[in-house]
């Protein structure tokens, strides 16, 4: 795990609450101060029913209210990243080695991680450090299914779009050539993403709902992520969208399937074998989330 010295924690609290300051003022700056430790406390109520992890946890409540910069899709490293390279080797037929090699190759990347640093030391609301958490998953779907068109819904930031990016970067250099389509209601989205990857990503400003249908007609989809609005209906919505331009051996994948049974559903209804593996958070207050993977019907389900 990058842990990062208390010292560095307490300036970057400092710089942050001192460009709140410039910008809105001394009594909004300390009201802004409030509202966000009221916010971090409400998380850890929400993600520990009774206090219980506060409890077990003192110190990484504590470090999470008053020193963790984010405020929303939290990012940490995995507590269980030899799961994770079970169960993608497992499900995708290349061996818990052979995945587990990938995900290395990703998180001892030390360029690619410096490049998103470099990137991050920019915004205040983030984390000077690049943590990957589950998108090691996502990483070594590319690595390992070698897609010409990747989807994802829900750019945000741009760290999963970036780790999608570097292995489909690594694709190439191998003879195998892909790219990344983006799809998000915010035009700014994919800020994160380091310039020399973009040649082969696109963002469409839409909603996904009108612009999948489109999509599906023009390109055949080799993998397709939902991070998108975590509503079932609209989850489902967009598997059923897509489905039509899915290639013969077009996988999905849920940043969701912790929460909804969306892509269980749709699994079940078109014959479709359904895996999913939870992620362990690394020294954070957050239980983690998922990933739920979606095979071609016929694929062998280990």
């Amino acid at each position: 795990m990058n842990v990062e010295p208390v010292h560095m924690k307490l300036l970057h609290i400092f710089r942050r609450a001192e460009a709140v300051r410039r910008r809105v003022g001394f009594a909004q700056a300390i009201s802004r101060g409030i509202r966000v430790v009221h916010d971090r406390l409400h998380t850890v109520r929400r993600y520990s029913p009774g206090w219980s992890s506060v409890y077990r946890h003192p110190f990484r409540a504590f470090d999470f209210i008053f020193f963790d910069p984010e405020i929303e899709n939290f990012t940490y490293d995995l507590a269980n990243l030899d799961e994770l390279a079970a169960f993608m080797g497992s499900v995708l037929g290349i061996g818990a080695k052979s995945a587990g090699a990938f995900i290395q190759e990703l998180e001892q990347d030390s360029p690619f991680r410096a490049e998103l640093n470099n990137i991050l030391r920019t915004r205040l609301y983030k984390k000077h450090t690049a943590l990957y958490g589950r998108r090691a998953g996502w990483y070594c779907a590319v690595r390992a299914l070698r897609p010409q068109v990747v989807i994802e819904t829900g750019v945000h930031d741009g760290l999963g779009s970036s780790v999608l990016l570097r292995a489909l970067e690594r694709n190439r250099t191998e003879g195998a050539d892909g790219r990344l389509i983006g799809i998000d209601l915010v035009p700014s989205s994919g800020w994160l993403i380091p310039r020399r990857l973009c040649d082969r990503f696109s963002l469409v400003v839409k909603d996904s709902a009108s612009a999948l249908p489109r999509i599906a007609e023009q390109e055949r989809v080799d993998l397709f992520i939902h991070d998108d609005a975590h509503d079932p209906d609209h989850e489902f919505g967009e598997y059923r969208a897509i489905h039509k331009g899915l290639s013969a051996g077009g996988v999905l994948l849920s940043d969701n399937a912790h929460a909804t049974d969306a892509l269980k559903r749709f699994s079940e209804s078109h014959g479709r074998p359904f895996h999913f593996w939870r992620e362990k958070p690394k020294d954070h207050v957050y239980p983690g989330a998922g990933i739920g993977l979606s095979l071609p019907p016929g694929r062998r389900s280990p």
